[in-house]
């Protein structure tokens, strides 16, 4: 019999030893071809000017990430296939007993690799292909292209690519079992069902000891990361994320001695049934896997934290969009001229493009009223929080009448202001709680002879000028007669001009988009030659804003998913061969409970018990740590969301139940395979 015939009769008897192995490989090709598809997807090449920039931009990322994608799932499938070597020793010293030579043995399992490389390759290929489709249409709805230009399209480009990545790994896939079988001794391979891996025993004290100083540590650690985050500085961030680390790969290596001290203790429930064998089993597999284990708890910690932030940052990003972009454009001008007749000297007077709708209106200054002052009492908390920012900057003020006319506009309600209250709008949420504990206290603004008392104890979240999100760090609105009986003290700062196009046309309003983005170019450009920067004009249309955060959007998903789905199957997948192998490791303890009188029925629930707390172990460790990381990721990423993580961590729940739980089943079902108590 050839050695390819020998391959493939090995693949049909052992299917369910491949099943992980099969799913990981189909898995990792299908994701590699989909996200190095995306540029030659038909909706994708209809994309052009500045959201074509962007998909480039993408494009680039991808490329790069795809080179650490392929290292990982190089090595999976290397330790994967050191699995597949394992659990087939004795069946190699039967083949060399009976005198076939080590170079023969190579030849099959070459043979096997070629045959589970090529099928993996091929339904990969044809998973990613039809997957890709509906990426390209995703990304052709989220840009708003033409999708009478979809049509199906097989990525040449992609393909090269992932055939050469794949048959790369595979080339040092069979260099690594010509070494491994020239190496194996016939009586090792023969005796191979009773040698088990070292058990490694700990001192239970020492155990509970470096236990307790690893949750202490990971605990403190916590506590600044998640609760004092506002004080924490660069170098104390980095030192604690090494401490936590640290911390985790030291409490994997006491967890085991600690549990089983803990848990012998607790005889009710140690001695009944079979929990006393499935508790040594897991702390014995904990002992010889602790650094693994400690691993692979960082990258599910990181796969989470990836998945809920980045789907909730691209889930507010399009919130964004529907709830800040109520007109179609929106310019302030910090100077005393008016926006239109500026406009007009630009070859875009607004009376030629402009809806009936669109409206101006002056915002005002005063030296008296600056950041400092509107904050009061809190401002030396703000200080703290933003040392950098520049507290002597007067606010914007506006008359009442004046926002009242905004507010219509955006669909916001109405001000209602007595002759000594003042308003303040600000959506910017961390300087929504300082401006918000200031109001509370009912602290006086004085702007010239008025004293003025807040008509609210909180902010009105609104705002003046459109934005991707909710960026405004504070307007005053006060009473018309204020600012009329205080011009003393009180100067126009600038304009405010807003409204719609005068047309309904999505094409012709990207047509006036682009005049109007061109001929206010020179003054919304900063100039970095002098002292202050800030360009005098800031214009903001609906369409740019949807295409910037339509291209952001994109790229946080499509990075996202990338590493998220990479690190799920990684680590699940390399749970799944460890599980896998610690159950060829029990085949012998389960026939001597079986002679023992334990039934079928005990013995399933004893080993679903294993594999279980094997796989939930990690995950529970890391979902405490994701919550302390993404109660800071809600911290730094303040300005694009306002509506935390838990969106994300919705999706996120899903993707690890449908992923996570898949390898868990299967290993289920491989394990009772192995130890004989299948159905």
């Amino acid at each position: 019999m050839s050695s390819f015939n020998m391959a493939v009769r090995n693949m049909k008897k052992s299917v369910s030893d491949y099943v992980v192995y099969f799913l990981t490989l189909i898995a990792g090709v299908a994701i590699f071809y989909v996200f190095n598809s995306v540029g030659d997807q038909s909706i994708v090449k209809e994309i052009s000017g500045a959201e074509y920039e962007i998909i480039e931009m993408l494009l680039l990322v991808l490329e790069m990430l795809s080179i650490g994608v392929a290292f990982v799932l190089g090595f999976l499938i290397i330790y994967a296939n050191h699995f597949l070597i394992r659990r087939r020793k004795k069946e190699f010293g039967v083949y060399m007993l009976l005198g076939m030579g080590k170079k023969d043995i190579s030849k099959i399992l070459v043979s096997e690799t070629v045959l589970v490389g090529t099928i993996s390759l091929a339904v990969g290929l044809l998973l990613g292909v039809f997957a890709s489709q509906f990426m390209s249409i995703i990304v052709g709805k989220l840009f708003q292209a033409d999708m009478q230009a979809y049509h199906f399209v097989v990525s040449g480009g992609a393909v090269i690519k992932t055939v050469i990545n794949f048959a790369v790994m595979y080339l040092i896939v069979v260099l690594f079992h010509s070494v491994t079988i020239s190496k194996y001794q016939l009586i090792d391979l023969l005796s191979a069902d009773k040698k088990t891996e070292k058990q490694v025993l700990k001192n239970p004290v020492l155990a509970s000891v470096l236990f307790v100083i690893a949750a202490v540590s990971l605990g403190v650690a916590y506590y600044r990361v998640g609760f004092c985050t506002g004080e924490v500085d660069r170098d104390e961030l980095i030192t604690h994320i090494l401490i936590g680390i640290v911390a985790t790969l030291l409490l994997f290596w006491a967890i085991s001695g600690f549990l089983l001290t803990i848990l012998r203790k607790w005889k009710s429930m140690y001695y009944n049934d079979l929990n006393a064998f499935v508790i040594r089993q897991f702390c014995n597999s904990i002992n010889s896997s602790a650094i693994t284990m400690g691993i692979i708890c960082l990258m599910l910690f990181v796969t989470i934290c990836t998945f809920a932030s980045g789907f909730s940052v691209a889930h507010q990003m399009q919130e964004n969009v529907r709830n800040l972009t109520p007109v179609d454009y929106s310019i302030i001008y910090t100077k005393k001229k008016s926006i239109g007749k500026v406009l007009k000297k630009k070859g875009m007077d607004p009376k030629e493009w402009a809806a009936d709708n669109s409206i101006e209106v002056p915002i005002y200054s005063s030296d008296s009223v600056t950041w400092a002052t509107s904050l009061g009492s809190m401002i030396d908390g703000a200080r703290e929080q933003f040392p950098a920012a520049r507290w002597d900057t007067p606010e914007n003020i506006m008359r009442v009448s004046d926002y009242n006319q905004v507010a219509k506009l955006y669909g916001k309600e109405n001000i209602s202001l007595k002759e000594n209250e003042f308003a303040v709008l600000c959506d910017f949420s961390l300087l929504v709680k300082l401006r918000n504990q200031t109001l509370e206290k009912g602290e006086v603004q004085r702007i010239g002879t008025y004293e003025l008392v807040p008509a609210s104890a909180s902010c009105i979240e609104s705002y003046i000028i459109m934005s991707g999100s909710n960026t405004n760090t504070g307007v005053i609105v006060v009473p018309d007669e204020v600012i009329e009986n205080s011009k003393d003290v009180v100067k126009v700062k600038g304009h405010l001009m807003a409204g719609d196009y005068a047309t309904n046309s999505e094409t012709k309003k990207k047509e006036i988009d682009e005049k109007l983005l061109k001929a206010t170019e020179k003054l919304t450009a900063f100039d970095y030659t002098k002292a202050n920067p800030l360009p005098p004009m800031s214009v903001e249309t609906k369409i740019s804003i949807r295409e910037s955060n339509n291209g952001l959007t994109i790229m946080v998903a499509f990075v996202v998913i990338y590493i998220g789905v990479v690190f799920l199957i990684s680590s699940a997948a390399l749970l799944a061969l460890k599980a896998l192998s610690e159950s060829i490791d029990s085949v012998g303890k389960y026939v001597i409970l079986k002679k023992i009188g334990s039934d079928t029925k005990m013995l399933r629930k004893a080993l679903f018990g294993q594999v279980a707390v094997y796989f939930a172990l990690p995950l529970l460790v890391a979902c405490i740590h994701s919550v302390i990381g993404l109660r800071f990721a809600e911290f730094t990423l303040t300005t694009i969301m306002n509506e935390g993580v838990i969106w994300g961590a919705c999706v996120t729940a899903i993707v690890m139940i449908i992923l996570y739980g898949g390898y868990m089943l299967a290993t289920y079902k491989g394990s009772k395979k192995i130890v004989g108590l299948e159905e």
